[in-house]
């Protein structure tokens, strides 16, 4: 019985060990069948994947060749340094519209140049790209100076048109100081003339021997010395000959010849008078007539200019009896008049205060009395805000109309209160005023040091505050 036993029990393990082989099995098969179905899976979409992006390689490859052969994407670049190369004075004294006339005149000469350069391309199809580096408020002043334009603002609004006119045509003002501008148009060669699609450089002009460096080692690329084109104004200096570089001239658009450092040595008004305009007489000649009973008056009669002749003056007649400062006006019948006619001593020239860059600067003023101040603050609760031009310039030309008030004029002490305030408003006309009577505020009293949150005079607290006062010119106000 124990063998009969133990016989069963092997039999019955030899069946549960083959049960669970064949088990083993079948889901070994199941799953062998489904690693077989996501490989094809996978094949499948390696296949597609890779059938598309050729596809879209392809594509791609088309659509950049088709591009480049349309060269819808090509365009030439000319980089400048408007304080070198200055436009013609009939475009400038034309303001907006010598700005849009201008930016046209030089398209043409840039598309007229690419075309001769390259007969082979289609260069109608190549966008042209200028740039003009300047400092904006020291060249308008410069202009001014010469009787060129009335006002630097006048710049303003040509660069402003000279931009419209052109989408890709740009005026880039940069401020005082040279490295500014030389920095700007550095880096913009630097990125331009390796790039594929700017097939042409224009650089310009041909006068200051700092951008030599520069230009150098493009001069030793011999492709890239093919696509640069240096434009001359005035004569080129040898340095810029010895580059060996492409020229052109573009005479329509800029002038041949620098800005005169000085005009003549002249004043305006005196410029003008060199130019065929006659100023009025400035004095009148007392000369000598006889009217019945008034025989021995002195009538004074303006008269115009009289020229210096070399015969000598006549001398003074005994009759008259009285002092020769003093004349006598009067008719027939009349009762004499007299008038002093002695020499006055002429008013004091007032200055403005610039720095080395041109730009204006305020006086500093002395510090107000905290009575006056006191004072100052009582008339205002009483009246309400002051009028500048009527306290502080003695005239207003809204009159009753003005919306400020104007009563009795302020004490010396109260006027120094009210200029402290009116300093704090920004001008209108900013670096470029020019007029000395001018009590409104022209950059920040504390320069790069201001401490406040919001200034009115944000943009120039990086500018050069030591002034210079020049003795004569257009910065002399009377």
């Amino acid at each position: 019985m124990d063998y009969t036993s133990r016989l069963e029990d092997f039999r019955r393990s030899d069946s549960e060990r083959d049960a669970l082989v064949a088990e083993l099995l079948q889901n070994f098969q199941a799953l062998e069948l489904k690693y077989a179905e996501k490989c094809d899976d996978y094949n499948n979409e390696v296949e597609s994947r890779r059938m598309w992006q050729s596809k879209a390689k392809t594509s791609e490859v088309a659509l950049i060749e088709q591009k480049q052969a349309s060269g819808s994407n090509n365009f030439a670049l000319a980089v400048i340094d408007g304080d070198g190369a200055v436009f013609q004075d009939y475009l400038l004294a034309q303001g907006k519209d010598g700005g849009a006339d201008c930016a046209h005149y030089l398209h043409t000469e840039l598309r007229n140049h690419l075309k001769a350069t390259y007969p082979d391309s289609n260069v109608a199809d190549w966008s042209i790209v200028v740039h003009i580096v300047l400092n904006m408020q020291g060249l308008g002043n410069k202009l001014q100076q010469c009787n060129i334009i009335n006002n630097p603002n006048e710049l303003v609004a040509f660069g402003r048109a000279f931009s419209l006119a052109q989408p890709l045509f740009s005026f880039i003002d940069v401020g005082g100081g040279k490295e500014r501008a030389d920095h700007k148009i550095r880096e913009m060669l630097r990125l331009f003339l390796p790039n594929a699609q700017c097939k042409h450089v224009f650089f310009g002009p041909c006068h200051d021997n700092g951008y030599l460096p520069v230009l150098e080692p493009y001069r030793l690329d011999q492709a890239t010395a093919a696509r640069l084109t240096l434009i001359e104004c005035s004569p080129a200096t040898p340095g810029f000959q010895q580059l060996g570089l492409q020229r052109m001239r573009c005479p329509k658009v800029f002038r041949t010849e620098n800005l005169p450092a000085k005009i003549n040595g002249t004043t305006p008004s005196t410029y003008q008078a060199t130019n065929g305009v006659t100023p009025p007489y400035q004095n009148a000649l007392p000369v000598r007539t006889a009217t019945g009973m008034n025989a021995n008056t002195t009538t004074f009669v303006p008269t115009a200019p009289v020229k210096h002749s070399s015969s000598p003056s006549p001398a003074p007649s005994a009759e008259s009896g009285a002092s020769n400062t003093w004349a006598a006006v009067g008719k027939t019948g009349a009762t004499t008049k007299t008038i002093d006619i002695t020499t006055k001593k002429a008013p004091a020239k007032k200055h403005v205060l610039v720095n080395t860059y041109d730009e204006r600067l305020d006086a500093p003023l002395p510090e107000s009395d905290s009575k006056a101040f006191a004072r100052f603050a009582d008339r205002i609760k009483a009246h309400g805000k002051m009028c500048n031009n009527f306290h502080l310039t003695g005239k207003c030309e809204s009159g009753e109309y003005c919306d400020y008030h104007h009563g009795e004029r302020l004490t010396p002490g109260e006027q120094l209160v009210l200029k402290h305030k009116a300093r704090s408003l920004c001008c209108s006309q900013k670096t470029s005023c020019r007029d000395a009577g001018c009590f409104l505020g022209h950059h920040c009293k504390y320069g790069s040091g201001c401490y406040l949150e919001w200034c009115r005079f944000s943009e120039t607290h990086g500018r050069d505050l030591v002034s210079t006062i020049p003795p004569c010119g257009h910065r002399d106000m009377l």
